[in-house]
């Protein structure tokens, strides 16, 4: 009986994972911008379409091949960063910008703190921008500002 490469996946090699670039990331809101129309509430799209998306990807720069369920889930974490960063752009005290996120220095570090602790992912744009905000801000549907 022929004896098994070391080279052959097991069940320890962890599967190799999607990994989206920047540029990868931006054709998909090209996609889905395109898409929009076809799209039902909170700009949820049936799996064919996430197949279409998926064949008009090019290949992997790095990672596995982008699936149908790959190309969701990116989008569904789009969202919710969109959201996080809508906060941070909205919120009285910073001043948001693509170049340095919330602008966070020591005058405004206490707030940030605080707004932290209610924003899970906001740190991650303390400093940073995100270079997705313009083109979500344009995909996503307005949330009205009640004045009560």
């Amino acid at each position: 009986m022929p004896r098994k490469s070391s080279q052959s996946p097991s069940k320890d090699t962890p599967a190799p994972q999607v990994s989206w670039t920047d540029a990868e990331s931006d054709m998909l809101l090209d996609i889905i911008s395109a898409h929009k129309a076809s799209a039902g509430d909170g700009l949820n799209f049936k799996m064919t379409f996430w197949n279409t998306a998926t064949a008009q990807l090019p290949g992997p720069t790095k990672g596995a091949p982008k699936t149908a369920k790959a190309c969701k889930e990116r989008w569904q974490r789009m969202k919710k960063m969109f959201d996080v960063v809508d906060r941070i752009a909205n919120a009285s005290g910073f001043t948001y910008s693509h170049e340095s996120g919330a602008s966070i220095g020591l005058e405004n570090e206490g707030v940030w703190t605080d707004f932290v602790r209610k924003n899970k992912h906001a740190s991650l744009f303390q400093n940073k921008g995100w270079p997705h905000y313009e083109k979500m801000k344009l995909l996503m549907p307005s949330k009205g500002k009640g004045l009560n």
